[in-house]
């Protein structure tokens, strides 16, 4: 007697069907999986015509989709799919813990609520375009966020053989909203300062008076062009004042991740944002203050910290300035810390040329172009009239016209 040949990958047996004690017929079959493994699969309808094709259809859209390690097929739901993703984000060496964090807070917050309960199949470029356009009409950075989050998840499903195209490739193009980098003027810049220097100053304030930190930042921010991370990452040793002018190395950033809190990372965000910079007057003046209060420190001890020596959160001082701003009667110039970092880089601009400015903020000229440069106003051209007036009809033809 010989056995069941064996099934090929993708392939199913005979399907038979048989009476439920529902009262409905199920119908089932043999199915090789991808991974290799025989697998039951059934399916039930009213009548065994009905069950049959219903089964067909199931095997149909089950393909050969599983893959080794990961159960994912075209029936797997995208909770499932971005459950597998994230651990292997998780696990990659070659990911930043900080963009590890990123991936997992955009998928939870802007893709997870509206796919989470679609099957892979079910996710088609027409549903993926019309929720980005959607997500554009709320927020640009929404949009892209969430285009990158779904794309790279896809890739990984078509990497596990649950399906056979990534639906994110056929969506439109995102359109970038039109938008200028601006830069604080030095009447705006001085209005901040005196803002923020004199906030909680009154003789009839009451609690703890600010320490100063947030205010100190700001002239940190502006004479170094850093981004806030960098600045509140700079360490005791990144400051060289046994040259004339103070150099300040940016060799860190600080990071947030999920059950771990705010840490320094060693290195900045990019490798062209590494750099050793010589700053000015002001920004030397209060790092010669702030390293008076860590002489017994150690070299690795930060610049900005909390009372017990942790990092400060960007999160903390973004909201301690925008509420500094608040009770000044500010809040319409919309500064954020990157405010100060567009204004170093605009001066810079200004004074020298995007080059030199884009070294300093540690981009590309392109980038530094822009996102941190704004744009000269339009000189307007000199006595345009005098080049023009070669253009007047000679007297002979307005003569003839009179005639």
């Amino acid at each position: 007697m010989t056995g069941r040949s064996r099934l090929e990958i993708g392939t199913y047996g005979d399907i038979s069907t048989i009476r439920t004690g529902r009262g409905t017929i199920r119908a089932e079959a043999r199915y090789r999986d991808g991974d290799g493994m025989v697998r039951k699969v059934t399916a039930s309808a009213a009548t065994a015509k009905q069950a049959k094709q219903s089964l067909r259809l199931k095997l149909q859209r089950r393909n050969t989709a599983t893959g080794f390690g990961v159960a994912l097929s075209p029936e797997s739901t995208v909770a499932e799919l971005a459950a597998a993703w994230i651990e292997d984000v998780r696990v990659r060496t070659d990911l930043a813990a900080g963009t590890k964090d990123l991936y997992r807070r955009e998928l939870t917050s802007l893709v997870l609520p509206t796919f989470d309960t679609f099957r892979l199949r079910e996710v088609t470029t027409g549903r993926v375009d019309q929720f980005l356009k959607r997500q554009s009409l709320v927020s640009y950075a929404h949009a892209r966020h969430s285009r990158v989050v779904l794309n790279l998840m896809f890739n990984y499903a078509l990497r596990h053989d649950a399906l056979h195209r990534n639906p994110v490739a056929g969506t439109a193009r995102l359109k970038q909203p039109v938008s200028k980098p601006v830069a604080l003027s030095l009447d705006e810049l001085q209005l901040v300062r005196q803002a923020v220097a004199s906030w909680r100053s009154g003789p009839s304030v009451s609690g703890p008076r600010p320490d100063g930190q947030v205010q100190d930042v700001i002239e940190v921010m502006l004479g170094t062009s850093d981004r806030i991370g960098e600045a509140l990452a700079l360490r005791k040793s990144d400051v060289d004042d046994t040259t004339s002018p103070m150099q300040v190395t940016v060799a860190g950033t600080l990071v947030v991740i999920r059950g771990r809190g705010v840490y320094r990372q060693d290195h900045p965000k990019t490798s062209s944002s590494h750099r050793i910079l010589q700053v000015p007057d002001f920004t030397a003046e209060v790092l010669r203050r702030r390293l008076g209060l860590l002489e017994d420190a150690d070299g690795d001890h930060l610049i900005f910290h909390t009372r017990v020596g942790t990092p400060l959160a960007p999160n903390n001082v973004r909201r301690t300035l925008r509420k500094m701003l608040e009770d000044a009667g500010l809040a319409d110039l919309k500064v954020t810390p990157h405010t100060f970092r567009r204004t170093a880089g605009t001066v810079i601009a200004r004074a020298s040329d995007v080059e030199t400015a884009a070294d300093v903020l540690g981009n590309s000229p392109e980038v530094a172009k822009k996102h941190y440069i704004q744009p000269e106003e339009p000189k307007p051209i000199a006595s345009p009239a005098l080049y023009l007036q070669g253009l007047a009809p000679r007297r002979e033809l307005t003569a003839a016209r009179r005639t």
